[in-house]
């Protein structure tokens, strides 16, 4: 998920952490970020991250990127300016995710403070009404400061409570300021909430070390009109009171890709190989707490899959040539779908995990319990040839799923479709082809979502058309459109056009 950085970049971060210790707290704070940076580029190369800075107003230092380079060299210039306002911050904050990635992807913000909104302003900041954030998000503060100078931290966390932001935590340095206390409080951060998922997948005898982008977790919030687990589904906290995702994710079956167009999911995440394993980032959390600098390089993506076989390369492989997908069971009533997916701006496929609602099942298909090998049913049928899959659908389907469905999302793409149609209508009999075809298709979509006054401005558009043509053919065919698409109901049935019927 999309990770905000906001800096204070107010007055009193030029105060000197000590007076031991000369290092200015603005410079304590671009250190630990330029750490955090690096351990966020190392071990999530795939997320977006964004920079801002804050004073009595917020500036975007860097937009959403995956360059960790920039923005470790954007700390640099933050220049300190005058008092803090962490109203303007939050604002902020919501401004940039509501217009890079809208109100229901999760966010993470990360504010980098020393928690001083300055004696004059203390009390207007935090009297002021809260922004509403209108998407999850979690708030971890690290403080630039002793335990003893954070007597606002109860209204800290007032704060947070007040905007809706669940979950968050406060990360302050155990002891005097320096660069090496700042580091142990970014290493508790990334150690409780920046963690890469690793687990395995496994088909039978094969298996695979993967990882999840973004990794996955669960966001809380209280907003009035939220997309939590909470709120969607209430029974969520007794049957799965913690809903960790498992380490090990099991392959139950193979189906295909049009069984399952447009499930309902909780969460989608692009599948990797595990690129940082245990041994490796308990040697970068380690590395974050020394005195000298660090330099993470990721490492290539050709380097990781060179001479060694990988099962999840071999899955992405076969699922795209086969045009199938993988049922992974993830615990006793919770599944996921594994697919490969194209990517919009490229050619290039990735392995992707959807992952559905715990105890919950796909309406056209059934409880995916009672899903089994198919050639169980052909052993129980007496013709072998046909094909008869579990669980039994029955004859008129409920579902909103519709083959080939248009789309409408404007004015425009509706006026469109019916222009084609009476065009169609106008070429008779040589497009009779393309015009029952295309009306076959609008037809599906209204009949299924209950339109029946789209039905009746076809009708008379066609009949206008039946009126001004030329040719007996053109009109007994129209004629015939006609009285299929006023009488006949049932969205299973097609217009089908015979010799004899003209």
């Amino acid at each position: 998920m999309p990770t905000v950085v906001i800096l204070d970049k107010s007055l009193s971060m030029r105060r000197p952490a000590s007076k031991e210790n000369l290092h200015s707290r603005h410079s304590l704070a671009c250190k630990g970020l330029e750490w955090f940076l690096n351990y966020i580029g190392m071990c999530f190369p795939l997320e977006y991250t964004s920079l801002l800075a804050f004073s009595s107003v917020c500036d975007v230092v860097v937009p959403f990127t995956r360059d960790y380079e920039l923005l470790k060299s954007k700390l640099d210039e933050v220049a300190v300016q005058d008092r803090t306002d962490l109203h303007a911050a939050l604002v902020a904050m919501v401004e940039t995710m509501l217009a890079e990635w809208g109100s229901f992807a999760p966010c993470q913000a990360v504010l980098v403070t020393d928690g001083s909104p300055g004696v004059k302003h203390q009390d207007a900041v935090y009297k002021r009404q809260p922004p509403n954030i209108p998407f999850p998000c979690q708030l971890y503060v690290v403080c630039i400061a002793t335990s003893d100078e954070l007597h606002w931290a109860s209204r800290q966390n007032q704060l947070c409570e007040l905007t809706g932001i669940t979950g968050s935590e406060i990360f302050v340095p155990s002891g005097p300021l320096g660069e090496t206390t700042v580091r142990e409080t970014f290493k508790r951060l990334v150690e409780a909430h920046f963690r890469p998922y690793s687990g395995v997948l496994k088909c039978g005898h094969l298996s695979s070390n993967i990882g999840l982008s973004p990794p996955p977790s669960v966001l809380r919030s209280k907003l009035p009109v939220s997309i939590s687990l909470e709120s969607r589904y209430p029974s969520l906290d007794e049957s799965y009171p913690n809903l960790q995702y498992p380490k090990e994710m099991v392959i139950c079956g193979f189906l295909d890709i049009v069984s399952l167009p447009v499930p309902p999911i909780l969460t989608r995440h692009f599948v990797t190989d595990s690129e940082v394993d245990s041994k490796t980032l308990d040697n970068l959390l380690q590395a974050l707490g020394k005195v000298e600098g660090l330099s993470v390089v990721p490492p290539k993506q050709d380097d990781l899959e060179s001479g060694k076989p990988s099962f999840r390369v071999l899955l992405h492989g076969s699922l795209k040539c086969d045009s199938k997908v993988a049922l992974v069971q993830l615990s006793d009533s919770w599944f996921g779908l594994l697919f490969s997916a194209v990517s919009s701006s490229s050619k290039k496929s990735n392995l992707v995990l959807s992952v559905f609602y715990p105890n919950a099942d796909v309406p056209w298909l059934g409880p995916f319990l009672y899903l089994g090998p198919k050639i169980n049913t052909q052993k129980m049928n007496e013709d072998e040839d046909s094909d008869t899959p579990f669980p039994v659908v029955p004859a008129h389907s409920l579902s909103y799923q519709i083959p080939g469905s248009l789309l409408w999302a404007s004015e425009s793409v509706l006026q469109s479709d019916m222009t084609k149609i009476i065009r169609y209508s106008r070429k008779l009999p040589e497009k009779e082809g393309a015009l029952v075809k295309e009306l076959n298709k609008l037809r599906l979509v209204a009949v299924t979502y209950s339109m029946p006054d789209l039905i009746d401005v076809l009708c008379a558009a066609l009949t206008k058309e039946e009126a001004s043509a030329t040719s007996p053919q053109a009109t007994a065919l129209l004629n015939q459109c006609i009285q299929f698409l006023s009488t006949n109901k049932n969205p299973l049935e097609r217009l089908v056009i015979t010799q004899k019927q003209l």
